[in-house]
């Protein structure tokens, strides 16, 4: 998606893109921030959308600077998070270099979902760039491992509507021509998903040490439209890794 692509969907923002903060049932984003909180730092919400986790950083660091490639986005960002003063807005493109001074903790959920590897590659520079040394990152971003096993949930619902295992297969099946480099379709737009040994490795590359990497599950009815409302756990995931500036 791009800038044009965010600004549609800005208005809609809370219906169509999953809210991780929201659905994160153990708390794991809230209780990393406050763990970092430094009422005298600096925090960037990178790909901050329309603003979800604004209030957070807010209220746990001195200043933060929200960015995000959707200038309708930000907009809305601001609007509903007014009430903060220590905030500053950035329309900006994370495949170019952001306009501000390292922080002392980046977030950044949902962000690095380009297909295209150059400008991933690009995107993960500029985001680790902006991390101060000695500083941290908490990166959430889409599991594979999570998009297979969604697939073999849906063969199974579909076996159990009275499907041969071969035909519940058929249709089950998603474009994963590009699956060795971690792209699937979701909703029409090829998104890159990780695996977590890759995300580590990747984080390592770029400098940031110790990744610690768990996951944040959400309901199944964001990974499969067809799930009943019931459908047992495990649920679907992304992950969330947090690593510390090497310096």
């Amino acid at each position: 998606m791009d800038e044009a692509d965010w600004d549609d969907v800005a208005a809609t923002f809370e219906q169509e893109i999953l809210s991780v903060p929201k659905h994160d049932r153990r708390k794991r984003i809230a209780q990393c921030v406050k763990k970092h909180a430094n009422p005298a730092g600096t925090a960037g919400d990178i790909g901050c959308g329309i603003g979800r986790t604004i209030a957070l950083l807010a209220e746990n660091f001195g200043t933060v600077h929200a960015a995000d490639i959707s200038s309708r986005c930000i907009a809305r960002a601001e609007r509903l998070n007014a009430p903060y003063g220590n905030v500053r807005y950035h329309h900006a493109d994370l495949a170019q270099p952001l306009p501000f001074r390292p922080v002392d903790f980046a977030l950044c959920i949902n962000v690095l979902l380009t297909a295209p590897r150059t400008k991933r590659q690009t995107m993960l520079a500029n985001l680790c760039a902006t991390v101060k040394p000695g500083g941290h990152l908490l990166l959430v971003v889409p599991a594979l491992e999570s998009a297979l096993y969604a697939s073999h949930r849906l063969v199974q619902l579909y076996e159990s509507k009275g499907m041969k295992p071969a035909v519940a297969q058929r249709k089950a099946g998603r474009d994963t021509t590009r699956l060795d480099m971690g792209i699937v379709v979701a909703g029409g737009t090829p998104t890159k998903h990780f695996i977590k040994e890759e995300l580590a490795d990747l984080l390592l590359q770029h400098g940031m040490e110790a990744p610690d990497i768990k996951k944040i599950d959400y309901p199944w009815s964001f990974a499969l439209e067809e799930a009943p409302y019931n459908m047992a756990p495990p649920l679907p995931w992304n992950w969330m890794a947090v690593a510390r500036k090497a310096g």
